[in-house]
């Protein structure tokens, strides 16, 4: 063995950790970009090694750390079972580079499409299904299984990702069986041939479209999950511009979506283009997108992408095909950051800076919690149906045939817009999965947003069963939120929430809430008029009545309870009539500056003591909290155009505070538990907190906390 090969044997490699990759005992968080070279992802036909080599360099000169890379599969096999090796020696050299620029490389397999409507089939696929056939499975294993052992046990291998955005574009009608299936061979087969190796899959979409790779499904066999947050392509869900406050939290909140299926959450692809939106606009949205989605716990970044096209690439598929694909890049086509590329070197530098393994170990904290449906999780799973006690025949839900094609939006867009309404009020939400065995969230405070109290889609709503286990949330000082669309159905409703429906409200009437008492930041006489609903049931409100004991805090148009306060056991209820969440999807640029609907959700945390332990009370600056044996990080956003000094609360105990940026770490002097700190218009920073009694912050190379301004 030569004395590279030697050192690379003796290596540390990536592997996982409690909650970031980790290389020996010092825990990671890569951040790079997705390296297409200028030519086109049809790469091993048009450049060699060297192309990659020369990006590599250019990305440790930023300060970059990893590079993930297409690995074609008609490349590499271009008929069934044999493969290219001249082209395997080329990704050799690939590996190389990466190796000796000081990048880990994070290969993607069998792409066939990765770039527009680009895909480069296998030419003897001969019709036949790469999730569902087994043959084609069979392939796909031997393949990554002959990867795996060429580079096995590679250090500068960080993890092998099972393939780019699945179901493959061709291939619509894969099924959850189909995907599970195939991530559990492919998976299985890479750990065979090397059982130190990390397995993922780039997807995008899976958990707000209800996809087949959603993490609920395949994360089981993944050792971290990932999400591509592209939310530019997903009107429906964000009708707004590019800087609004649902589009720079979209990365956050499909993170903490993603993380309830179990596994920590990767950020593998974001960004805009170029070509459609202002760069300096692309560069405030990714520092948004990416520090705000630290702060929920993401585990690394992979810009998309490295480079713009070259211009002679324009007129070649698949950049002839869609323009706005041309311009992605970190860097224009000659190599020069672009802005967005200074914001990711910048991510870069302050993630070096971080003391990870004592102040964010443990991952990100929530101070709320909202329930995913367990019908999301696992569609017409029998195990929810209630009827194993007993014989019970033969039970076939008819909803398969009058609902086939369910569509999992609503309930996607009222949890989207609950985590933004959160987050405004400084609130950080989780989103566990709903439980068989009806316990509620550990969370004092659960969020049930319409859709999750309605009844005729099961996908959208929680079992009947899990209002039972609400009493004993109550009963231990929890506090719940129930959200009413004119769909809600809730057994029981008066005994359990203090209110009762009495019918759907006229549909002609409008959404208002008057207030009678304060209300978090809201006094009695103001008056919040909310967005009017499309006349379907979903955004229709309902008339409520309250039981006796419960207080009115806001009545609606007609002068009936709106808002409805009851105390059940240590804990609170709380009933808004309207389905807040789901007005606000419809309405673009719903978070804007001159919206308040986010007072609702901080007179709950008012109302029960619960806004976060470290959280700024501005609704343009958000926070998301990480926490350590030593203390924690919270990193905060500020999602406006206006600069701001905002006072950052610290949680008890708090005896060192650090701000780490880019540029460096500087003590943060401690006001009574909290810390004063400037933000830019859509700037980002972190603090670092300690509890250690010497009163010095080592979460970064910075003077002692009390030398600071």
């Amino acid at each position: 063995m030569s004395d590279a090969s030697n050192t690379r044997a003796n290596a540390a490699r990536p592997a996982t950790g409690p909650h970031y990759l980790r290389i020996g005992d010092r825990p990671i968080l890569p951040v790079g970009a997705h390296v297409v070279p200028v030519e086109g992802p049809d790469w091993p036909w048009r450049v060699g090694p060297e192309a990659f080599d020369r990006a590599f360099e250019q990305m440790a000169a930023a300060g970059l750390e990893a590079a993930r890379i297409d690995l074609l599969w008609s490349a590499i096999e271009p008929e069934p079972g044999r493969y290219d090796e001249a082209h395997l020696v080329a990704l050799d050299a690939v590996l190389e580079a990466a190796r000796r620029r000081g990048i880990l490389l994070h290969p993607a397999l069998f792409i066939g499409g990765e770039v527009g409507d680009a895909y480069w089939d296998v030419p003897w696929r001969a019709g036949l299904h790469p999730h569902h056939d087994p043959e084609m499975r069979h392939l796909q294993a031997a393949q990554a299984a002959h990867l795996a052992r060429r580079w096995r046990g590679d250090p500068a291998v960080l993890a092998w990702d099972l393939t780019d955005e699945p179901p493959f574009w061709l291939f619509r009608d894969t099924t959850d069986a189909d995907a599970l299936a195939w991530t559990r061979e492919l998976a299985g087969a890479i750990r065979s041939a090397d059982p130190g190796a990390l397995v993922t899959i780039g997807t995008a979409g899976q958990e707000v479209g209800w996809g087949p790779f959603r993490a609920d499904v395949v994360a089981d066999q993944l050792d971290f999950a990932t999400v591509h947050p592209y939310p530019i392509y997903e009107p429906d869900l964000y009708p707004d511009g590019l800087l609004g406050a649902r589009m720079t939290h979209a990365a956050a909140f499909e993170t903490a979506f993603a993380a309830g299926a179990g596994r920590p959450v990767m950020v593998h692809e974001y960004g805009a283009s170029s070509a459609q939106f202002d760069p300096e606009r692309i560069a405030a949205y990714d520092r948004l997108l990416a520090w705000s989605s630290l702060g929920r716990g993401a585990t690394g970044f992979f810009a998309w992408c490295w480079t713009d096209a070259e211009p002679a690439a324009f007129a070649r598929a698949p950049y002839v095909r869609q323009p706005h694909e041309t311009q992605f890049g970190v860097t224009d086509w000659s190599g020069a950051l672009r802005p967005r590329g200074r914001v990711l070197a910048d991510l870069a530098a302050m993630v070096r800076r971080l003391d990870l393994a004592a102040l964010a170990a443990d991952g990100p904290v929530a101070s709320a919690a909202i329930p995913v449906p367990h019908e999301y999780a696992r569609p017409y799973d029998p195990a929810a149906f209630g009827l194993a006690d007993a014989p019970a025949g033969l039970y076939v839900p008819a909803e398969t045939t009058w609902n086939p094609d369910r569509d999992a939006s609503p309930l996607v867009r009222g949890l989207l817009n609950a985590f933004v309404l959160a987050a405004r009020a400084g609130l950080a939400v989780a989103f566990p999965r709903e439980r068989l065995d009806g316990a509620w969230p550990a969370e004092r405070l659960v969020l049930l947003p319409a859709p999750l109290a309605s009844t005729s889609n099961t996908l959208h709503h929680l079992r009947t069963s899990a209002w039972a286990g609400l009493p004993d949330h109550l009963a231990r000082g929890g506090m719940v939120y129930v959200s009413c669309s004119a769909d809600v159905a809730v057994p029981e409703m008066a005994e359990l929430l203090g209110a009762r429906i009495v019918d759907r409200a006229p549909a002609a009437a409008p959404a208002v809430l008057h207030f009678v008492r304060a209300w978090g930041p809201l006094d009695p006489g103001q008056e919040l008029v909310l967005p009017a609903g499309d006349g379907t049931l979903a955004t229709g409100s309902v008339i409520l009545a309250a039981a006796a004991g419960s207080e009115v805090v806001a009545v609606d148009a007609a002068g009936e309870p709106a808002l409805v306060v009851a105390g059940r056991g240590a804990g609170r209820a709380v009933t808004l009539a309207h389905p807040l969440e789901l007005l606000l999807a419809r309405t673009p640029d719903a978070h804007g500056p001159a919206d308040r609907t986010w007072a609702i959700y901080a007179g709950l945390a008012a109302a029960g003591g619960l806004a976060d332990p470290a959280s700024v009370d501005h609704p343009e600056v958000t926070t998301g909290s990480l926490r350590g044996p030593a203390g924690g990080l919270v990193a905060v956003t500020n999602h406006g155009a206006a600069a701001l000094r905002v006072a950052l609360r610290l949680p008890a105990g708090t005896r060192a505070a650090t701000a780490i940026g880019p540029d460096g770490a500087v003590g943060a002097r401690l006001d009574g538990g909290a810390t004063e700190i400037a933000l830019e218009p859509y700037g980002a920073t972190v603090i670092g907190w300690r509890v250690e009694a010497d009163g010095r912050d080592r979460g970064a190379t910075a003077p002692d906390p009390g030398d600071g301004p």
